[in-house]
C-alpha cells in the first residue's frame, strides 16, 4: 500500500505589493495543527489596513513544518519571526527583520533580503543566496545586543553593521561587506571572505573577525600582535568544511594570521585575523 506523498505548505503571492506586508504569523509554530480553511482565513497586516491571506496568496500543500513562499519581493516582512521548528524556503526576495528572534528552524532565501536579517536571533540557521542589506545579525533600535546564537550564511555580499552588538553565533559571508563590519561586537565569530569596508571592529569589545582578503586599512585603535599559527582557526575550518557542502572551502584554509587585537579605545579585547593567504584588495 503506498503512502500519500505530503507536499509544502505553498503560499503564492498573487500580486505585487504596494506596502509592507507582515507575514510573521505564518510560521510553522503558528501553522501547526490548523486546516487550510483556518489558514486562509488568517488576518495580516498590510500597511495600515488588515487582510486575509486567502486575499493575497494561493494555498496549496499541507506540511505545515516545511513552508514556501513563491513569487516573493522585498515588500514581505518579519518572515520567520520567532520561529522554533521547521523550515521556510523564500523564492524570490524577503523584506525587513527575516528571521527576527529566531530561535531554531531552517530559513533558506533564494534570492536577497533587506535589512536586519536575524536580528536578534537566538538559534537556528539562515541562509541567504543572494545579498543581504545594512545590520546582519545585529541588534534592533532600543535593543541592547544583537544575535545571541545561531549561523547566518550569505552567498552574495552583506552590507554596512554586520553583527553590531552580536553576542554569540556565526555569520559567514562568501562576499563582500560595508563599512563597520563587527562593530560593538561582544562576543561570536563573523568570517567575511571578500572585500570589507571601513572602520572594521569600531568598537569591538570581544569576538572574533575572520578576513579572506586583506583590508584597505585597520583603525591605529588595533594593536598590531604579528603572524601566528592559530589552533582555533585549524579546528574551526575543520569543524566548518565537515558541517555542510557549502562549508568545503574551509578544508583548504590553514591556521595562519596576523592578528590584530582591540578596539583598545574601548578597552577591547576582540580579534580581526588576516589569514595569512589572504590576498590583496586589487
Amino acid at each position: 500500500m503506498g503512502h500519500t506523498l505530503v507536499r509544502p505548505l505553498r503560499f503564492t503571492l498573487q500580486a505585487s505589493l504596494k506596502y509592507e506586508l507582515n507575514i510573521s504569523s505564518l510560521t510553522p509554530d503558528n501553522l501547526k495543527g490548523k486546516s487550510k480553511k483556518q489558514i486562509a482565513a488568517m488576518k495580516l497586516k498590510l500597511g495600515r489596513s488588515t487582510v486575509t491571506v486567502a486575499s493575497l496568496f494561493s494555498i496549496s500543500g499541507s506540511d505545515s513544518q516545511k513552508i514556501v513562499f513563491s513569487n516573493c519581493e522585498n515588500k514581505l516582512i518579519r518572515i520567520g519571526e520567532n520561529m522554533t521548528q521547521g523550515s521556510i524556503e523564500i523564492s524570490g526576495n524577503a523584506g525587513d527583520y527575516l528571521g527576527q528572534n529566531m530561535k531554531g528552524g531552517y530559513i533558506e532565501v533564494k534570492g536577497n533580503c533587506e535589512n536586519f536579517a536575524g536580528a536578534g536571533m537566538t538559534g537556528g540557521k539562515i541562509e541567504v543566496h543572494g545579498d543581504t542589506g545594512d545590520f546582519l545579525g545585529a541588534a534592533t533600535v532600543g535593543n541592547i545586543t544583537g544575535m545571541n546564537e545561531g549561523t547566518i550564511i550569505v552567498h552574495g555580499n552583506a552590507g554596512s553593521r554586520i553583527g553590531d552588538r552580536m553576542r554569540r553565533g556565526m555569520i559567514v559571508v562568501f562576499g563582500n561587506s560595508g563599512e563597520y563590519c563587527a562593530s560593538n561586537m561582544l562576543a561570536g565569530t563573523i568570517i567575511i571572505l571578500g572585500k570589507t569596508g571601513a572602520y572594521l571592529g569600531f568598537n569591538m569589545k570581544r569576538g572574533t573577525l575572520v578576513l579572506g582578503k586583506k583590508p584597505i586599512h585597520l583603525m591605529a585603535t588595533f594593536r598590531d600582535c604579528g603572524l601566528l599559527k592559530i589552533e582555533f582557526l585549524r579546528l574551526l575550518f575543520k569543524q566548518l568544511a565537515l558541517s555542510c557542502e557549502q562549508f568545503k572551502v574551509f578544508s583548504d584554509f590553514g591556521p595562519e594570521a596576523l592578528r590584530f587585537a582591540g578596539d583598545t579605545s574601548t578597552d577591547g579585547m576582540g580579534e580581526i585575523l588576516i589569514l595569512k593567504n589572504a590576498r590583496n584588495r586589487r
